[in-house]
């Protein structure tokens, strides 16, 4: 039944995710923002008597959201706890978030059993009980919700009454998706947020959403703004004398956007203008705002409505960005097919690296970041991007069993820092997420202790990715050592059955302790180990021995192919140069920086291709642990139309090489385009000699 819905709200909406892009329209440039403040994207408002008022933004040292504030002696408070207090539906809200958090766990879970290509017609008895049991929690908890709502009627004042009656009108909207057995969906997630709104003491956080006051009434108005991953034309009344919200729901009301003008006319209206909404541009570093320039509306406190050049758009209304930017793009066209998967990765031949097509790609390039393998999700993650990339906050799932892509939830893009280099806020966003770095390389992999995704390219933080809920969960402090602007160049990430570890652009090494959730040191000895370094560095885990396995070069200079082990239980480090060092040293090899192990062949195959002016496929560089030796391999590729290799090194430094102990196969996946390639590996066919 699910699988079936999935595709049909695609379908549903595919007129809107194949919406032209406005290239004939004026994009809207959003100015960077300081980042030493500690909020960002807010908005601050004076009233007539003196009372500095503020709302939204992003705190970047705070998890908790900045919403209601005022400055009292020069500082601001948060009036947030003391609103949710005295708010007679908040007790509502609150079981509300916990259904939704409910509803999006099951959600994701069975969105990720249809991309692995489970019939969801025809469950398995555990699953299918599984999937009956959430379904029959979330209508019995809908319907409690009703009868709360129900009898909260009788008693409610006037406002908190016209609340309630919305509420329950958004309740219906998710019997009816329940019905169409459609409540595991983005569209119930976002019904229930809704429902959250409404009952909640305060409006949602927002960015750039002005604020102004109006003498007359004595109100604050807020309307519209930019949650990060949609844009809103919701209308609130701020009353600083009762310290009270008030939600209006006029009849129409402009279209959703951001950054746009509020003016107060001192009359009991207040005019919008301008703002900008979502574009959904692939194009490299393409405009992903574009101008509103649709005259002026202005607001009626006392009518409760809008007028405007024409009659508008519903109240409360959602924008998310479309096409690839949306989740359900990726639900379209046939089902994923394991079987038909198995049988073309059964028949791959030996020593060709083969692309994988998948129905839907990601768009906008990922370049400059790696990518990681999850094996108890059967999955390849992706968090790549920053500065002239793709710089949304999210992590694309890669589906071995089907080759598929999954987007998890809409984008979000950091207003005006998209597409800077290392200018990126700090903290959460409004959706619990951190944003992308100036790049990521290899500071995130995956931890299969704790099952978890583990990102370090942020300053002071470690955070935290759970790939069965497909979202970001938490983080916490790294020690200093691992503190550092420029760490998401440096902070190199392996996993090993010892737990994440980490090496430094300082030399150092640390495991991590994911149930305490802190990274210990390993304590050294030996020979000095090197530092991490951009662009020609990393280390793979040697599970025949135990060790970890590094090389470097200095930045823009010639690898001179010496190795660095590392012992793990006794942290010892020892310097070794291959007996044929020499070899690789005269080839002038620059940027030596991906690598796998492959177990079954106790080889280290790199992502570096070897010279050749011959204009056939270039021979692979590998380490031979057993016989301590550089070799080279011929593994094949095609030639692209632009003369570059179809290899999965990408442009870049955008590479991820995995290894799949499952099906002993190779991954490779160029994250610059997101393109995949899958490498059955034979030396003893791979014409396998010395470098000389």
């Amino acid at each position: 039944m699910l699988r079936c819905n999935l595709n049909c709200l695609a379908l549903a909406l595919l007129a809107i995710l194949i919406a032209p892009a406005f290239a004939q329209e004026k994009s809207f440039k959003i100015p960077p923002v300081e980042l030493k403040d500690q909020i960002i994207w807010g908005s601050v408002c004076e009233s007539s008597d003196g009372l500095v008022f503020g709302f939204g933004g992003q705190d970047q040292k705070s998890d908790e959201l900045p919403r209601t504030r005022v400055k009292i002696d020069g500082q601001w408070t948060s009036q947030s706890a003391e609103l949710r207090q005295k708010n007679p539906l908040q007790k509502y809200h609150e079981k509300c978030q916990k259904l939704a958090l409910a509803v999006r766990d099951a959600t994701s879970r069975l969105r990720y059993l249809y991309f692995e290509g489970d019939d969801l017609d025809k469950l398995p008895p555990a699953l299918e009980v599984e999937r009956r049991k959430l379904a029959e929690t979330c209508r019995m908890e809908w319907a409690t919700l009703k009868e709360d709502f129900q009898s909260a009627l009788r008693t409610a004042a006037v406002y908190e009454k016209r609340q309630l009656e919305h509420a329950l009108s958004k309740i219906s909207e998710l019997d009816t998706l329940s019905a169409a057995g459609k409540e595991f969906s983005l569209d119930g997630q976002i019904a229930l947020e809704q429902v959250c709104v409404l009952l909640d003491a305060e409006p949602p956080a927002r960015f750039l959403s002005p604020l102004v006051y109006d003498p007359q009434t004595r109100l604050f108005v807020l309307t519209a703004g930019d949650h990060g991953d949609y844009l809103t034309n919701d209308l609130w009344l701020f009353d600083s004398a009762r310290k009270k919200w008030e939600q209006r729901h006029p009849s129409s009301a402009p279209p959703p956007r951001g950054s746009h003008a509020l003016k107060a006319n001192g009359d009991g209206t207040v005019t919008l203008s301008g703002g900008y909404t979502y574009t959904s541009s692939t194009d490299y570093v393409g405009a992903q705002y574009r101008e509103l320039n649709d005259g002026e509306w202005t607001f009626d406190i006392i009518a409760n409505a809008w007028k405007g050049p024409d009659q508008g758009v519903a109240s409360d209304t959602r924008v998310y960005r479309t096409g690839p930017f949306h989740p359900n793009y990726f639900l379209q066209g046939t089902n994923p097919n394991p079987t038909t998967v198995k049988n073309e990765l059964d028949a791959l031949p030996g020593n060709l690296w083969v692309e994988r097509k998948p129905p839907h790609k990601p768009e906008m390039v990922r370049t400059w970041g790696h990518a990681v393998l999850a094996p108890d999700h059967d999955l390849v993650l992706v968090f790549s991007g920053g500065h002239s990339a793709h710089c949304g906050s999210d992590v694309l799932h890669y589906h071995l069993a089907t080759n598929h892509w999954e987007l998890t939830s809409p984008v979000e893009f950091p207003l005006g820092q998209t597409y800077s280099n290392t200018s990126y806020p700090e903290g959460f966003n409004l959706n619990k997420r951190p944003w992308v770095t100036g790049h990521t390389y290899q500071s995130y992999n995956y931890d299969p202790g704790s099952k978890k995704l583990y990102l370090n390219a942020r300053v002071d933080d470690t955070y935290v990715y759970d790939p069965v809920i497909g979202d970001w969960i938490g983080r916490f402090p790294k020690p200093k050592p691992m503190v550092y602007n420029d760490c998401f160049y440096t902070l190199n990430t392996l996993p090993t059955p010892h737990g994440l570890i980490c090496w430094t652009g300082h030399g150092g090494l640390f495991q991590l302790d994911a149930q305490k959730q802190q990274w210990l040191e390993i304590k050294c000895s030996g020979d000095q180990l090197p530092n991490a370094e951009v662009d020609s560095s990393t280390f793979v885990y040697d599970s025949k021995r135990d060790r970890l396995i590094f090389i470097r070069s200095d930045y823009g200079k010639k690898n001179e192919g010496h190795l660095h082990f590392c012992d793990v239980k006794t942290g010892k480090v020892t310097k070794m140069s291959p007996t044929n060092a020499t070899a690789v040293a005269n080839l002038d090899l620059k940027s030596v920086d991906r690598a796998v192990y492959d177990v079954d062949h106790d080889l280290v195959l790199f992502s570096t291709l070897l010279p050749d002016d011959s204009g056939q496929p270039r021979r692979a560089l590998a380490y031979d642990c057993a016989a301590d030796k550089w070799q080279s391999l011929a593994i094949s590729y095609e030639i692209g139309k632009d003369q570059r290799p179809a290899h999965p090194a990408g442009p870049g430094h955008s590479c991820g090489l995995l290894f799949d102990t499952k099906r002993q196969i190779i991954w490779g996946i160029d994250t610059h385009n997101c393109r995949v390639y899958a490498l059955r590996l034979d030396p003893a066919t791979a014409n396998r000699r010395p470098v000389e």
